[in-house]
């Protein structure tokens, strides 16, 4: 009877070992979790605000742009509307690049 009773012992104690190195795993990557998440979030948050900004400047930059070219295309001055959308940088035929 002693004998059955300390091979029990002895499993639930290998049971209770094995339990707690995982527990102990589990808090271990919990821990680096949280030290990475809250080291490395706040530097990509900075990096995309960082890159949001440099695209939207770079978008206002664009829309004045093709609003200055629409306006000088009214006006008469510079290349007419459809080039100034497309962007080429000339208006005018194909052809030659000079407008008729």
């Amino acid at each position: 009877m002693r004998v059955l009773v300390d091979i029990v012992e002895n499993l639930t104690s290998s049971i209770r070992f094995i339990v707690g190195m995982l527990v102990l795993c589990g808090l271990g990557v919990g821990l680096m979790l949280t030290i990475g998440v809250s080291y490395v979030a706040p530097k990509a948050a900075d990096s995309l605000g960082e890159r949001a900004e440099r695209v939207s400047a770079k978008a206002i930059r664009a829309a004045q742009e093709e609003r200055r070219a629409k306006e000088m295309a009214r006006d008469g001055w510079g290349y007419d509307a459809a080039s100034a959308s497309v962007g080429s940088g000339r208006g005018g035929s194909a052809k030659d690049g000079w407008g008729d």
